[in-house]
């Protein structure tokens, strides 16, 4: 009863390609295009002539519902929003810091993208070994069951050691059926994140050279262009105020009541809004909100980050300490389990002591075996903590 695997591993694949297949993959991939093309609509406002857009105005004035002698008006114009003092290199500071958020954040969002298949391919890989490891066991623990029965039948054990050692191998086989269930849960994580039906046959990494958080980490990089944006959409609101103001410029035609004389003019005005902060102050107390949310998320992603780090070294450490001792304990275990084989067969032991044995030797092959890939999966939740990607 072997499990047969949806995902198989593979040298043709390695870490860099299922990051590359899982970033083109993810429902967010699209979202830093998005964030640089706000930012180019940004940027060609701000170096537009105009603060807003411009209006035609018409106007027709008569006296044919009055007193009907004659008189005529028409009028046109053209109103252009002006910008404010500071408000058009405010606008471009805005776009400034719009663009480096994109770029921001397209590096944030591969390093979440990174994580997550770091964290797949390592759940895949325990998976299967803990698979493994039972199916060892189920097998040796039919042979054990044979042996017994061998012995049974020959009249050296008791039917109670066959209904034991029995026991024991259905226990064996439901801890492997249990095991090929996590391993086809993990498969298909890995196939729903990365689209693909191959993994790397070797995706362990070396630890990053790095043992400090620096600026340049695409978190904190995303976290401090974010404050950024909010402080240039904060300051250009300020100088925007509630409205702009506006050159009017038209042209007018008179026609004079009784004898109907007309008169062409060009006129020119200036539109000056003022007392608008009752108008403006809303959306700038938004900005102000989003600006104190921006400035709070920065310092908590930065005690985040300390603390994974931290913990993320502490698990390395741990880990290597720990795998020297496994490694011990499983040399011994195995010499134990060598021994009890002799003895049992000998008769110097009885079956519950030989399964006793057996037992802490399959925990400690186990235990050694997942302490490697704990280890190599610690280095990879190093290198996530600290901002590599592969």
């Amino acid at each position: 009863m072997a499990y047969r695997h949806q995902v198989e591993a593979s040298p043709d694949i390695d870490l860099h390609g299922v990051f590359i297949a899982a970033l083109a993959l993810d429902p967010r991939s699209g979202l830093p295009e998005a964030y640089r093309r706000e930012a180019a609509a940004l940027s060609a406002r701000a170096g537009s002539l105009l603060a807003g857009s411009p209006a035609l105005a018409l106007r027709h004035q008569s006296d044919q519902a009055g007193t009907n002698r004659g008189l005529r008006e028409w009028e046109t114009s053209v109103e252009l929003p002006l910008w404010r003092w500071g408000q058009r290199q405010a606008s471009r500071d805005l776009a400034d810091a719009a663009g480096s958020h994109a770029d921001a954040h397209s590096r944030a969002l591969e390093l979440d993208i990174a994580g997550l298949v770091r964290n797949t391919l390592w759940e895949l890989a325990l998976a299967e070994e803990r698979s493994k490891l039972a199916r060892q066991a189920w097998i040796t623990a039919q042979a054990l069951e044979r042996d017994v029965r061998r012995r049974v039948q020959a009249g050296d054990l008791a039917d109670a050691d066959l209904l034991l050692v029995r026991d024991e191998t259905l226990s064996k086989l439901d801890e492997y059926l249990l095991a090929t269930t996590e391993v086809r849960h993990a498969e298909k994580r890995y196939m729903v994140l990365s689209g693909l039906p191959r993994r790397p046959v070797d995706f362990s990494e070396e630890p990053s050279r790095r043992n400090t958080l620096t600026d340049n980490h695409p978190l904190l990089l995303e976290a401090r262009y974010r404050l950024e944006r909010a402080q240039a959409a904060l300051l250009q609101l300020q100088h925007a105020g509630s409205d702009s103001p506006q050159l009017i410029i038209g042209t007018r035609r008179d026609q004079e009541a009784v004898t109907g004389t007309t008169h062409d003019s060009i006129g020119i005005g200036l539109r000056l809004p003022f007392a608008g902060a009752n108008h403006a102050g809303p959306a700038i107390a938004a900005a102000n909100s989003q600006l104190a949310e921006a400035q709070s998320a920065q310092l908590a992603l930065q005690r985040t980050l300390e603390l994974a780090l931290h913990e993320a070294e502490h698990t390395l450490e741990t880990l290597r300490a720990e795998m020297e001792l496994a490694q011990e304990q499983q040399t011994l275990a195995q010499e134990n389990l060598r021994m009890a084989r002799i003895a049992f067969d000998l008769g110097e032991i009885d079956l519950v002591q030989r399964l006793r044995i057996q037992t802490r030797a399959y925990t400690a092959e186990r235990t050694f075996s997942l302490r490697k890939l704990q280890l190599q999966q610690a280095v990879a939740r190093y290198n996530q903590a600290i901002g590599e990607t592969p």
